[in-house]
């Protein structure tokens, strides 16, 4: 498959166009993406609950919480967690993907995938997400020191006795910030470009994996400048929503402490959704130009605002 070579500027497009992702159909794009927030947040919830009953059964029989068996629980319920994650990432282009092009669409197709060979073969992308997480935590280790891991494990089992953890220093701290930034960039770029090569250009996984790790050498200079800029939109946008968060809050909590605490989560939810969108559909974005076919990619336009 043929990779278009874009130049640095074309992640200042990325990020324009992601912003103004939605305007079509806003209530499928945005409705989809809070319908894949709650969808993880559920599972993650479940999870979460069967591992604090263990824990609490353990501390209520005067034991302390037996770690191997909180593993044993916690480790298949994250495993189906993340094989979630690349189906509902890719139900969400979906979605995008038909609005932008003018076709009708809900905001429940964001479950599409599920019924889709295609779809249901983005599964095996968590397995790739689990590689990754072993790849980078054996990594850590061989960056950080072999006692790192052991005292970040001690520092947790503390944490869930109650007790203050206390984190570990690594050594080599400014080199393992590097490489923890350099493999992070790689594995975010192959997993966001082998979703929509999967789902829309009919790839297989290996083949996928391949063209997504060629894409992000070849448009590294649009991809970081991607990345960077969304970073900094984010934190400053995260400071923003966590003020009128808590102000939202507090006025309606003066009618009543149950609808301050409301608008607090509407007000979260709401922008969690827009930040998935803009994240997601930046991804697509960037598969469009990079693995589209017919003419080049145009030039990013002058960029003189930003659409509400």
């Amino acid at each position: 498959m043929d990779i278009r070579r874009l130049p640095a500027s074309q992640g200042l497009a990325w990020f324009r166009q992601a912003i103004d992702l939605g305007a079509k159909n806003p209530r499928a794009v945005f409705g989809a993406a809070a319908l894949a927030i709650v969808a993880l947040y559920a599972a993650a919830l479940v999870m979460a609950l069967l591992t604090g009953l263990l824990v609490a059964g353990n501390r209520a029989a005067g034991q302390a919480p037996d770690l191997g068996l909180v593993m044993a629980v916690a480790v298949p319920l994250t495993l189906a967690l993340m094989f979630l994650v690349p189906v509902l990432l890719g139900g969400l282009m979906h979605v995008i993907r038909e609005a932008e092009a003018g076709r009708p669409v809900r905001a429940r197709d964001v479950f599409a995938p599920l019924h889709s060979g295609h779809g249901r073969r983005l599964a095996w992308l968590g397995v790739v997400q689990v590689a990754l997480a072993v790849a980078g935590g054996v990594l850590m280790v061989a960056v950080a020191g072999s006692d790192y891991w052991r005292d970040y494990l001690q520092a947790m089992q503390a944490a869930m006795q109650g007790a203050t953890p206390v984190p570990p220093e690594p050594r080599h701290a400014g080199l393992l910030f590097v490489v923890q930034l350099v493999f992070n960039y790689f594995s975010y770029a192959m997993m966001l470009f082998a979703i929509p090569l999967m789902l829309f250009s009919g790839r297989r996984v290996g083949d996928a994996l391949r063209d997504a790790l060629r894409a992000s050498v070849a448009n590294v200079g649009a991809n970081l400048l991607a990345g960077v800029l969304f970073v900094g939109a984010l934190l400053v946008a995260a400071m923003v929503v966590a003020l009128l968060a808590s102000l939202l809050m507090v006025l309606g909590g003066l009618l009543h402490p149950k609808l301050g605490a409301l608008l607090m989560m509407l007000t979260l939810l709401g922008f969690a959704a827009v930040v998935l969108v803009t994240v997601v559909g930046a991804a697509y974005l960037a598969w469009r130009d990079t693995f589209g076919e017919g003419a080049p990619a145009p030039p990013p336009p002058p960029v003189h605002g930003f659409e509400a």
